[in-house]
């Protein structure tokens, strides 16, 4: 799997940004595949490998800034990627807008950041919606973690409260299908 460089980019940013003075250890700490990514420009246009951009560097930030915890670190990062991309004008456009337009639209964006993979809204009803991710692999499954972040995130802006963001995942071999469920009031 494929992940555009606008999306690799905020895991640096956000280490730069919250663990300030600690940045040069975060790089240290992975291995030099993931490291040589960060010590280049990065290319918002241009496509990296998910795990070696994303998936080990926020493994690190996991390991370094939370306790271990690789799932919680891809939650804020997720939420960190959502503050950043939503700002300005298009805060203001998602603010006056609902939570289903918004899902809906965040879904076809998704599909663009990832590649190759399906990512689309099975159900949008009520104060529901419910995301299906297809064509990732089960080592990728903390990206996961990261959309659930970035959906909380993007339901605040809203002006909504997210009640629960359920990531389910079915792994099937190496195939991972993944089910995110978000309840808002």
């Amino acid at each position: 799997m494929e992940i555009k460089g606008t999306a690799v980019k905020t895991t640096p940013e956000f280490v730069k940004e919250r663990f300030p003075g600690r940045y040069m250890e975060w790089l240290q700490s992975m291995p030099s595949s993931s490291r040589t990514i960060f010590e280049q420009p990065i290319y918002a246009t241009s496509w990296y490998d998910l795990i070696e951009s994303v998936i080990i560097p926020t493994q690190k930030v996991g390991d370094l800034f939370f306790d271990g915890n690789h799932t919680e670190a891809a939650h804020m990062l997720g939420r960190y990627s959502a503050e950043v991309a939503l700002k300005g004008i298009y805060k203001i456009f998602v603010r006056v807008s609902s939570p289903h337009f918004v899902l809906s639209r965040a879904s076809s964006i998704f599909s663009a950041y990832y590649n190759p993979s399906v990512i689309r809204v099975i159900e949008s009803k009520d104060r529901r919606c419910v995301l299906e991710l297809k064509q990732f692999k089960t080592n990728e499954k903390l990206i996961m973690n990261r959309i659930a972040g970035w959906v909380e995130q993007t339901l605040e802006i809203t002006l909504k409260r997210a009640l629960s963001v359920v990531v389910e995942n079915n792994e099937a071999g190496t195939e991972l299908e993944t089910l995110i469920t978000i309840e808002w009031d």
